[in-house]
């Protein structure tokens, strides 16, 4: 895998993450991709194992840090930005240079820290890492917002957001699966988010997959929405559903013919 990494095999592919009240793009997420030259564009899923090696998953974030720094560059020349989540393990997250080395990344690319947003997975215990909360705090200091990922599910667990100043929580898409159908799903789902409203973060709902979800959800106009029936992941922030609405117009017929080209 480093060597694929370091031949230009992986890239990064851009979801959008959308508005409830008027459907508007609110930020992506960055998502990592194998372009395997044997088995084709392959998922984290694929090779999820030889993502717990430390060496790997310091070049994998380093890599996926510098090209989503230099695509928020590119997209702010032509008038536009938005903040990009990026996955980061909590053991990498957690270490003294790592707040240090991302404000490098945006400082060379000429970014503000706050158009990123990491968001700390679900694969590992928080619990496991007692310095967790002055993580956060020295991240947010850098003015970098900080997300606990798939809150519901794995090691996201309630107990981490009294000690942890999340700005940002993502709430899993096992929780929206059953609703609205499901009685028992709605009470649970409108109680987290009642929960996590009382506590003033930021909320984004994953695993948006329905129309009858997306319309649920509208009783909720403070939260943010993402999920397939939204928007599938593209490689490419020009080609985010809802970024071209909000270019200058000669920027969207410039690339309108990058495209057709």
């Amino acid at each position: 895998m480093l060597q694929g990494l370091r031949t230009g095999e992986f890239c990064v592919a851009y979801q959008g993450i959308y508005r409830v009240d008027n459907s508007e793009l609110a930020q992506m997420e960055a998502l990592i991709r194998w372009r395997h030259p044997e088995f084709g564009v392959l998922l984290p899923g694929s090779f999820y194992e030889v993502l717990e090696d430390e060496e790997v998953i310091v070049e994998l974030t380093d890599f996926v840090m510098n090209t989503v720094s230099r695509d928020i560059a590119a997209l702010q020349a032509k008038g536009v930005c938005y903040p990009v989540a990026i996955n980061v393990p909590p053991s990498l997250a957690s270490l003294d240079e790592f707040s240090d080395r991302l404000q490098t990344v945006c400082d060379a690319h000429g970014i503000p820290p706050d158009l990123i947003e990491i968001e700390l997975s679900e694969s590992q215990d928080l619990a496991r890492f007692p310095c967790m909360s002055r993580v956060v705090q020295r991240l947010r200091d850098c003015g970098v917002n900080v997300a606990m990922d798939d809150f519901g599910t794995g090691f996201a667990c309630l107990a981490a957001l009294g000690p942890i100043d999340f700005g940002t929580v993502k709430i899993a898409k096992e929780l929206l699966l059953e609703a609205p159908r499901c009685p028992n799903a709605r009470t649970v789902f409108s109680s987290v988010l009642a929960l996590l409203t009382r506590l003033n973060v930021k909320i984004v709902v994953e695993g948006v997959e329905t129309l009858a979800q997306a319309q649920w959800l509208g009783q909720w106009p403070h939260v943010l929405a993402q999920g397939f029936y939204l928007a599938r992941p593209v490689f490419g922030m020009d080609n985010v559903p809802g970024v071209q609405a909000s270019m200058p117009r000669s920027v969207v017929t410039e690339v309108r013919f990058a495209n057709a080209a």
